[in-house]
């Protein structure tokens, strides 16, 4: 009993772009510039492929965190547990400023982050700037686990009853 979270490395709007790449890599190795043709063709290749990956084992009781590059893996951080206790959603608030010539701004948002406690180390899961989407794609870790969901984004942490989600 396997479940894996896959998560795209690069942000949607470069995945978009990768024609580009592959068209101006086409176009450079037909026009004479082989080198350069195939490094676009190559990075094109990197962004398509670059994932995240979290595998949790149930079976052996262990979790894999690793970066996944064409077919290889990078990065392998591997952790046993003997048993999982549950799953706590926490929130981050993060600013920055901004200064430019004509005026100073600052920007403020705020981010949720599913972290997996099993027996005295953590594991986190995903990160989303929107709670509910965070909550609709822990449905299934917390139907495979077999975990709770406590909430602890407010003053006063409580359960979330994930069959509502």
């Amino acid at each position: 009993m396997t479940k894996k979270i896959i998560i795209p490395y690069f942000p949607p709007g470069l995945k978009y772009a990768t024609p580009l790449f592959f068209g101006g890599g086409v176009y450079l190795l037909v026009t004479g510039n082989p080198i350069w043709g195939t490094v676009l063709i190559l990075i094109g290749l990197l962004i398509l492929t670059t994932k995240y990956v979290t595998e949790i084992n149930l079976k052996e009781k262990t979790c894999l965190d690793y970066l996944y590059l064409l077919g290889l893996k990078f990065n392998n951080d591997s952790k046993k547990f003997n048993t999982v206790d549950r799953i706590v959603i926490s929130k981050g608030n993060y600013a920055q400023t901004i200064n430019t010539r004509a005026q100073s701004r600052q920007m403020d948002w705020s981010d949720y982050t599913a972290t997996l406690i099993f027996d005295k180390d953590t594991l986190d899961l995903l990160t989303k700037n929107n709670k509910k989407e965070l909550l609709q794609e822990l449905k299934e870790f917390t139907d495979f686990l077999n975990v709770g969901v406590e909430d602890r984004t407010t003053h006063e942490y409580y359960w979330i009853d994930m069959t509502k989600v």
